[in-house]
């Protein structure tokens, strides 16, 4: 019964399911102690969340920047980074979940980038280069968070990224096809790939976002 569970709430990135609903109820995670609360991370609890989830190929790195959980599901690299460590001593109260995409020649521009940001608002899409775009969503955990709403989050970012994932491979049809003549979607023969980035992407990924995450802190307490 757990693999019909985590295949729907958690890692159907490439299935066409409507996640929204049973991310929704939430009640049947197939998770430990889904009611204990949270008040820092750790990248060895969010390790552990994710492979209790079902992901593969689970490890933690070490970068500049933070901790790196990676994992696999259906061919798709994911990297969970423990951020926010400096704002309240001896917390680190937000996740960092991203995707990196491999686009090559495949046309997409920073106007197709910025036209799907404002349809999307779960998952931001963002152009790194000119041959390279990532898929990015920054969590605070500030005051608690249970771990059933962790594992709903990282799960609702999984299917995201897939549509994110499927909205852009079909752009990439739509403007290749030839008039009249049907062509098959594929995110890993030429079009776009999910990949794992490298370790300076990856980086320079991190620090852009403990920079903006410093600043929306710091901004905050004017209120």
């Amino acid at each position: 019964m757990r693999a019909p569970a985590i295949a729907f709430l958690l890692f159907s990135s490439l299935a066409y399911l409507a996640p929204a609903p049973a991310m929704a109820q939430g009640g049947d995670l197939p998770i430990t102690k889904p009611d204990q609360v949270l008040d820092t991370l750790t990248a060895e609890e969010v390790g552990s969340l994710v492979t209790e989830l079902g992901g593969k190929e689970v490890q933690i790195r070490d970068l500049e920047g933070g901790k790196v959980v990676i994992f696999v599901d259906a061919g798709i690299p994911y990297q969970l980074s423990v951020t926010g460590c400096e704002s309240i001593p001896g917390k680190c109260i937000s996740l960092v979940m991203l995707v990196f995409v491999e686009t090559g020649a495949s046309g997409i521009t920073t106007d197709m980038v910025n036209s799907r940001n404002l349809e999307e608002f779960f998952v931001t899409s963002l152009k790194v280069d000119e041959k390279t775009m990532a898929f990015g969503r920054g969590l605070l955990v500030a005051g608690g968070v249970t771990r059933r709403n962790l594992a709903m989050n990282i799960g609702v970012y999984a299917n995201r990224t897939g549509d994110a994932l499927r909205h852009f491979a079909s752009k990439v049809v739509a403007s290749s096809a030839l008039p009249g003549a049907p062509q098959n979607l594929s995110m890993g023969a030429g079009k776009i790939n999910a990949v794992r980035p490298t370790d300076e992407q990856l980086s320079a990924a991190l620090k852009a976002y403990n920079a903006q995450f410093k600043a929306a802190i710091a901004g905050s307490k004017g209120f």
